[in-house]
């Protein structure tokens, strides 16, 4: 999806929620295009007067500004475009002049004519130039099918009215937010979190990524995201909580390890891993019993948790940590619909090391699919625990073995 941003009078790039917004929509995998266009400074325009000529901010200006952008704009067909008071109307010209079509758009104190005596001259001075009421409306609201218009009742600049009749122009969905000004810095509006989640709506998230924003929002966990790549640290407790979601939106596939050196950390009858069960109603998952001693073996709960897993129709798997200790760094770890890694270090004491880390980026991602090829080409299914236990070898076969 590519989301472009438009500023209004007097604006940049670097306005009011611009930067947060752009940032983060980048870090949702997004591309986001914020065009500068040529603007009027306040000073100059206030002492030049009425009737001072308006040299920067004119409508053919800006629309040789954003030509540049249109070539690889026609390319895409998920384009979602957000303005801000001028940048709305701008929008519509943008439309009609390139023929572009749009996903959606978002107008936040949108206006197409003449704000009144209600606000300062300046701004219909500067602004009169992009002025227009007789779009060809029916064409515009074909190339832009979904829409939402933010207003506010107490704008000083743009009259609840201009915003209404400017959605009903275009049906878009009316959206009021009280007390919200002009909904921009003079409100210390420089994050809009509405804005981002009108966003949001029209990005085809992974699941992953979806989770993150949900946590972030509520803030019910504690994390660190990295700037560049979607990694997040949680605490043990946290990760567990985080596999409610993930088994219960996994979509395709699964591939879990269980390492028997971090006996303090799972439980057969869990609530993860009963989510688990019931997630291999939909979707195709394998676990891989990592066995670290011999002696594991006869832990009751093992036996226990690979009799529940087959009987709910998980791919169960066992492997010794020493056949792949060489070549798998992290005995413990899960991979979700070859999308993202969700790895849990451990101590040589049988407990969680630090932070268990979910991390989507491409190259953690592939080093796990190795891991879970190294793993399997040492593995042996197990069907029924009671027979097959007993008679493990203590190396197994090396012939690659499928789920």
């Amino acid at each position: 999806m590519t989301f472009v941003l438009i500023h209004g009078a007097f604006g940049s790039p670097e306005s009011n929620w611009f930067p947060d917004l752009k940032g983060k929509l980048e870090s949702l995998g997004q591309e986001v295009i914020v065009p500068a266009f040529p603007v009027e400074k306040w000073d100059a325009v206030t002492k030049a007067g009425p009737k001072g000529k308006v040299i920067h901010q004119l409508l053919p200006l800006w629309l040789k500004a954003f030509e540049p952008y249109v070539p690889s704009l026609k390319k895409d067909k998920k384009l979602v475009f957000v303005g801000h008071s001028l940048g709305c109307v701008f929008i519509l010209h943008a439309i009609e002049r390139f023929h572009l079509e749009l996903d959606s758009a978002i107008f936040v104190s949108p206006f197409m004519d003449s704000l009144g005596e209600r606000v300062p001259w300046q701004f219909d001075h500067v602004n009169a130039g992009f002025y227009k009421t007789d779009f060809d409306f029916l064409t515009l609201k074909k190339r832009i099918p979904l829409s939402y218009v933010l207003y506010s009742d107490n704008d000083p600049y743009v009259d609840k009215n201009h915003a209404i009749l400017f959605g009903k122009a275009l049906d878009s969905s009316l959206i009021y937010v009280k007390k919200a000004g002009h909904m921009n810095s003079e409100v210390n509006l420089n994050e809009f979190s509405l804005i981002l989640d009108l966003c949001v709506t029209r990005l085809d998230l992974t699941l992953y990524q979806r989770y993150l924003m949900i946590q972030q929002k509520l803030g019910a966990v504690g994390y660190t995201h990295a700037v560049k790549g979607n990694v997040v640290k949680l605490n043990a407790q946290d990760a567990l909580d985080e596999g409610v979601f993930r088994w219960r939106y996994l979509e395709r596939y699964g591939f879990v390890t269980l390492y028997t050196g971090i006996s303090s950390f799972w439980n057969p009858n869990s609530q993860y891993m009963n989510d688990a069960r019931r997630a291999a109603k939909h979707a195709d998952l394998t676990r891989v019993i990592v066995v670290k001693k011999r002696t594991d073996l006869k832990n009751p709960m093992l036996r226990e948790q690979m009799k529940l897993d087959s009987a709910a129709g998980i791919h169960v798997y066992i492997c010794f940590y020493d056949d792949i200790k060489d070549e798998v760094p992290e005995p413990d770890f899960g991979l979700f619909d070859d999308s993202y890694v969700c790895i849990v270090p451990s101590t040589p004491e049988g407990k969680v090391s630090g932070t268990i880390e979910l991390n989507s980026q491409d190259a953690v991602v592939a080093e796990a699919v190795r891991w879970k090829n190294v793993i399997l080409e040492h593995a042996k299914k197990v069907t029924d625990a009671e027979k097959d236990l007993p008679v493990l070898p203590a190396g197994l076969s090396r012939k690659k073995i499928t789920p």
